[in-house]
């Protein structure tokens, strides 16, 4: 009887014995790091622990405003990190966006907070709505795989240039393609990519009137999915002059990446306001362009409007009117799925 008395205690011994086999060096590892930390701060001892990302926390507590909330956008996978990064954060009220569209959506509130911290697991840090959106739009895919490609010019205008969003899923840009498609010139001539066989492209977007030079290489291509914010570092509306030292070959693309769908822009040249007549939707605008460096007078129907230099104005409408002067007309319209539809003017007949 005794004998078998003793096999649980055995078993029991033999179990003791392996669980301590395995879990007495994590035991002695935790038991000197705990002896490591105790002699650190509280601070120290979470960024011992955690490491970079609870010294990007500290950074914000120091220099964030105490008394003003704060948004914390994050990614698909950092919740866990948004959790911890709004407990850390305290006192600062903070308040949880899941992803930038979630962001943008919450424009109307008037409680939403403008200050913008981005959430992921490897750091936390202060940044802006436009920060966010390119490397979002940097990270996705062009919606044009193949550009078509205009013919030769060293002059013209692109009649409409924009960067913006709409609520989510609009977001608006440019998809651009430049081709230097003279690569028979010798690369031998080049200096530094400078050489006096490269082309400079000098493109100005207006009404802000910012210019910017670009310099191509013989045989080279420069690509741009969001070319105004990439450019000009504005997410705004305009129209872009184009000028280029040699023939360049371009393709332009007004693109809403939300909705995966481009229209192909014309390189306009000359003046045109004749619009041939076509179906409007909703959110029809005429848009009236002036390229040149004089007042414009410019009549719509029975309307007359001065149009000032460089600039472009929108003009709501329920059907496509009669337009003259020195200007470039076009029209826009949203069809019910979201897609924008243009109807571009008629060349003018040479005199």
């Amino acid at each position: 009887m005794r004998s078998y008395s003793l096999i649980p205690r055995v078993l029991c011994a033999l179990l003791l014995l392996s669980l301590a086999a395995t879990t007495l060096p994590r035991l002695v590892a935790r038991t000197r790091e705990a002896l490591t930390l105790l002699p650190l701060s509280y601070d120290s001892r979470r960024e011992r622990q955690m490491g970079a990302w609870y010294a990007s926390i500290q950074s914000l507590r120091r220099t964030l405003p105490k008394k003003e909330p704060v948004a914390l956008v994050l990614g698909i996978r950092d919740t866990e990190a948004a959790i911890f990064a709004n407990y850390y954060l305290y006192p600062i009220r903070a308040r949880l966006y899941a992803g930038r569209n979630d962001y943008r959506n919450a424009a109307p509130d008037p409680t939403r907070p403008k200050t913008i911290l981005a959430v992921t697991s490897e750091k936390t840090e202060r940044t802006s709505y436009e920060v966010l959106r390119d490397r979002d739009l940097r990270a996705g895919h062009r919606v044009v795989a193949a550009p078509q490609l205009s013919e030769s010019a060293t002059s013209f205008v692109l009649p409409i240039a924009a960067s913006l969003d709409g609520a989510a899923p609009e977001t608006f840009v440019i998809e651009a393609t430049l081709a230097d498609l003279n690569d028979s010139w010798p690369r031998s001539a080049l200096a530094d990519g400078i050489g006096p066989f490269s082309n400079e492209v000098r493109m100005t977007f207006w009404p802000k009137g910012v210019s910017r030079t670009l310099r191509i290489a013989p045989g080279e291509t420069l690509s741009y999915y969001d070319l105004v914010y990439q450019l000009y570092g504005v997410m705004e509306s305009g129209w872009i002059q184009v000028e280029s030292r040699l023939p360049l070959r371009t393709a332009f693309y007004f693109v809403n990446r939300g909705r995966a769908d481009a229209t192909r822009l014309p390189n306009v040249k000359p003046f045109a306001t004749r619009i041939p007549q076509a179906p409007l939707h909703r959110d029809a605008k005429l848009f009236l362009l002036n390229p040149g460096d004089s007042i414009a007078v410019t009549t719509v129907g029975a309307e007359t409007i001065p149009i000032m230099p460089h600039a472009i104005v929108t003009k709501p409408i329920s059907a496509i009117p009669d337009v003259s002067g020195n200007v470039y007309a076009f029209v826009t319209t949203r069809e019910l799925n979201g897609k924008t539809d243009f109807y571009w003017p008629e060349p003018r007949p040479n005199p």
